[in-house]
């Protein structure tokens, strides 16, 4: 197989075993969290960024894709199938649904740019999603051998009037029906010119399809080793790419989904773009207070599910990056003759250094702290021995910002408590010993040591965006943005491998990669507003770079955040409309995060956080947490510029 770095390889693969191969159970598990029955009961609109899963999800629930992964034997398909079963996906031995996926783009849109009122749009828009699906179901299940004759339809109790309208008791006469349907439909889509409403409405009879309130299930027969004859699969429609439908179409579309009499599963697969900002807001809102309960986000009928979010826990999305990138490498020969199984593995954590010379300035600028301050000898000995290093730069960096901190801070308030104890009748000061004074930095402030690796990156070009959990953290939980970034480290990789050298990426090589790349890719955005986005991203990142070099790291490693005042958020979708659309989109394609209500310094803020990409290129932390201070207005005035 080619590089599958190179591309969305799942979206491009069309031999389902293959891909099964390349799919990772891990991400799985974000998705089905919590009840996973709700998702096959009601609408759910699955929101999610570019390449954040939203396909690959949706050819995972094809019935072809699951017969496959019940037959095959590897070690992925076993993980995967073990998923699914505890997702209720599957049961042991046979699928549970039978899904169509209906791209938006399969004439959908067209339908709502004919001349007709929207009533009459909505009716031919209906008709045919139904029996694209019904014929799309049928299909499904000839291509895994199962004989026509031999498929039933199960219809709901109390609809026989119905069934027999749409033929439903004679599965062929019902596949035929469905045929003249989308045949009469597609004749009014592609006509030069279409007919006149007129001429449509008085054949409109001919033109209606309503299957969805009356399929409940499909019976085949059942050739597992099971007791029932017969297996009952569940209908599923998946449209995906809704967000190319049109605005109006698209909420015609959810209202009508959204109805109770439905047994079918549904799911629209959307980008944010589709979405109103305040709908996703809320959405983003639940999410992160952990209250996406079954039916909390909007209602008993519809349910918004994120796929992606950034979680204050980074192992998890780790872990699926860990999982992803081994499933990617296994598939390159060059990588499997080497016998190299994992990407971390290649990626060297050893940090490198910077040079002599500036170690040496960094040296004469501590001794000169040290000189100004004019500290007791055993508080110089007391911040010198609490940090975890050997005397390195980082170990210097360090010790800088404590002198630093201990610069600003005033007598009263030292931090480190002491005891005058006579001693031949001269007072001693000796500082008194506590178990919390044991502790290293490293213990008590873990952060405060990347917080001068930073520092010395912005000073002296010391490498820092390098190991395969920061790789991980600066891909903001996106898969397609981790795949993106991951191979620009395969790339470099390849080449070793072709030069006959080891496969392995020091410090300097990874951070350059990475540096690059991620450039490269914020310079090619070219979705709406981008313009406006890259100067609201710029203004974050400056106000983050001078709060995060000041001489005493005031929050340890640094800021990649600006919060404003959470009540300046409330009235933003009908005062500030141009900057709340640049705001959608800066969400929609992982240039900024959204964390409202983030309770801090006794104030409720909201915070605008930068994603990975910017992170990088501005050289800031991957950390959460720190923010700069400001409002509304500062933001308003960054775009407006």
């Amino acid at each position: 197989m080619d590089n599958p770095f190179k591309k969305r390889a799942t979206e491009f693969i069309e031999d389902p075993a293959s891909f099964v191969s390349l799919t990772s159970p891990a991400p799985l598990k974000l998705f089905f969290e919590n009840d996973s029955s709700v998702l096959f009961d009601r609408l759910i609109t699955v929101i999610g960024t570019p390449g954040s899963g939203k396909t690959t999800l949706a050819r995972l629930m094809d019935i072809e894709t699951l017969f496959i992964l019940l037959r095959s034997n590897s070690q992925n398909s076993k993980s995967l199938r073990t998923a699914l079963v505890d997702y209720q996906v599957i049961n042991s031995s046979n699928p549970r649904f039978l899904s169509y996926r209906l791209p938006s783009s399969s004439n959908l849109r067209d339908i709502w740019e004919l001349p007709y009122s929207e009533n009459l749009r909505s009716t031919l828009l209906r008709s045919f999603v139904q029996a694209k699906a019904t014929l799309g179901w049928i299909r499904k299940l000839e291509k895994v051998e199962i004989n026509i004759s031999d498929i039933h339809i199960i219809t709901k109790e109390g609809s026989e009037t119905q069934s027999i309208l749409l033929h439903a008791v004679n599965t062929l006469e019902f596949r035929q029906y469905a045929r003249n349907v989308e045949e009469q439909i597609l004749r009014v889509i592609t006509s030069l010119l279409p007919p006149s409403e007129a001429e449509l409405l008085d054949s409109i009879s001919n033109l209606r399809f309503d299957a969805f309130e009356v399929i409940e299930s499909f019976s085949i027969p059942n050739n597992s080793e099971q007791d029932t004859n017969t297996l009952l699969l569940k209908p599923m429609l998946i449209i995906d790419d809704a967000h190319e439908l049109h605005p109006v179409q698209f909420q015609d579309l959810t209202c009508w989904l959204k109805s109770r009499e439905m047994k079918i599963a549904r799911w629209l697969m959307t980008r944010i773009d589709a979405i109103s900002h305040g709908d996703f807001r809320k959405a983003l809102i639940e999410a992160d207070n952990d209250k996406s309960r079954p039916g909390a986000t909007i209602g008993r009928d519809h349910i918004f599910k994120l796929m992606q979010r950034e979680r204050k826990d980074r192992k998890t999305f780790r872990s699926i990056a860990r999982d992803i990138s081994k499933q990617y490498i296994q598939q390159m020969q060059s990588f499997r003759r080497k016998g190299i199984t994992t990407l971390s593995d290649c990626l060297s954590s050893e940090p490198i250094q910077i040079s002599k010379i500036d170690l040496s300035k960094l040296q004469k600028l501590v001794n000169q702290l040290i000189a100004e301050i004019s500290l007791p000898e055993y508080k110089i000995i007391k911040i010198r021995d609490s940090i975890p290093s050997k005397p390195d730069d980082r170990f210097l960096a360090t010790y800088r910002i404590l002198l630093n901190r201990e610069k600003k801070r005033s007598p009263q308030n030292d931090i480190f408590a002491f005891t005058v104890e006579p001693s031949d009748g001269i007072p001693a000061l000796e500082p008194v010993e506590t178990e919390e004074d044991d502790k290293k930095i490293s213990d008590k402030k873990p952060d405060l040591l990347k917080g001068a690796e930073i520092q010395l990156m912005h000073e002296y070009d010391r490498p820092f965006f390098y190991t395969f959990d920061r790789l991980a953290d600066a891909s903001s939980d996106n898969i397609e943005q981790f795949i993106n970034l991951a191979g620009a480290l395969v790339d470099g990789l390849e080449t070793k491998l072709l030069r006959g050298k080891p496969a392995k990426l020091d410090a300097k090589e990874q951070h350059q990669l990475l540096t690059e790349r991620a450039a490269k890719t914020i310079k090619e955005w070219d979705f709406p507003n981008s313009e406006a986005v890259k100067k609201l991203v710029a203004f974050i990142a400056n106000k983050c770079i001078a709060r995060t070099l000041e001489p005493n790291a005031p929050l340890d490693d640094g800021a990649n955040a600006f919060g404003i005042p959470q009540q300046e958020m409330y009235e933003l979708q009908s005062k500030e409309p141009a900057f709340a659309n640049a705001l959608h989109f800066a969400l929609a394609y992982n240039a900024l995060t959204l964390i409202e209500h983030y309770e801090c310094k006794n104030k409720t803020w909201c915070i605008f956080e930068l994603g990975g990409l910017p992170s990088i290129v501005h050289r800031l932390t991957l950390n959460r947490g720190g923010f700069c201070e400001g409002h509304l207005s500062d933001l308003l005035g960054a775009i407006n510029q």
